[in-house]
């Protein structure tokens, strides 16, 4: 990464796994997952290995969701009011316009 001064690191959080990817070129650089997540949480905040990983597959699923829902609308994003409210309610973003 020295080499490259331009090149940036963007984090990734997809299909429950957090991933560092090299910009532009979108190379992973490193994986964690959630269990790897889950025990930097533990360790550093001494909090329970299982506590720290449901609230991190929670967190997986909603963001997922967000994403679905922008994925899902042809043509515009909707508000982050009326997508937050969606992903609250787990309906589509289609479900709430009918």
């Amino acid at each position: 990464m020295g080499d490259n001064q331009d090149a940036s690191i963007k984090v990734v959080l997809e299909n429950g796994k957090l991933l560092l990817v090299m910009c532009p070129d979108e190379r992973t650089l490193c994986e964690f997952t959630l269990d790897d997540l889950a025990e930097i949480i533990e360790f550093r905040y001494a909090t329970p290995w299982n506590k720290s990983k449901d609230i991190l597959e929670k967190l997986a699923i909603i963001i997922n969701d967000i994403v679905d829902a922008y994925a899902n609308i042809p043509g515009r994003s909707p508000a982050k009011d009326d997508l937050m409210r969606a992903v609250k309610l787990r309906m589509s973003y289609s479900e709430k316009e009918t």
